[in-house]
This record gives C-alpha cells, structure tokens and sequence, in this order.
C-alpha cells in the first residue's frame, strides 16, 4: 500500500480511533461495571480514569512517533563503514 492512498488514511485514522476508544472501554466502563458489581466506593471510578488517561496518552505518543518516522522525508545518511578502503 502507497503512503499517500485514501485507504491508508483510514487506516491510519481508524488505528487512532481504536487507540483511544478502546482504554475507555476497558478502563471506564470496565471500571464502572467492577464498582457497581461489588459495591465499591465510588471515589475508585477516579483511579480508572486517570489510568484510561495514562494509557491514551502513552498510546497516542507512541503511536505518532512510529507515524513521525514512517513519514518523516528526512533520509539520514547512508552509513559507512570507516574500515572499508576499496575506492
């Protein structure tokens, strides 16, 4: 598939959308189900929040640095080995 192609976009735009979807759904659903099964405190539902946060932000970080190095146009220099001397 073509950098540039429609399809890899969405592609692209449908990863990201799973990335922050699915900690939610996990963490404060999850999290809201847990407390209300086992009728606990109610000030826990904070620690799923701020886990399901935590785990956004890191995906979505590392997420686009992976994107940043795909696309990045910059090609750094060719490596040389200095023990090589056959001109």
């Amino acid at each position: 598939m073509k950098k540039d192609s429609p399809l890899k976009a969405f592609v692209i735009a449908g990863h990201f959308f799973w990335i922050i979807v699915s900690p939610i759904l996990i963490f404060i659903v999850g999290g809201s189900w847990l407390i209300n099964r086992f009728n606990w405190d109610n000030r826990i539902m904070l620690v799923f929040i701020l886990v399901a946060l935590a785990v956004i932000v890191i995906s979505a970080w590392s997420y686009f640095k992976q994107m940043l190095s795909v696309y990045d146009d910059e090609k750094p220099p060719p490596k040389t080995d200095k023990r090589d001397y056959d001109y």
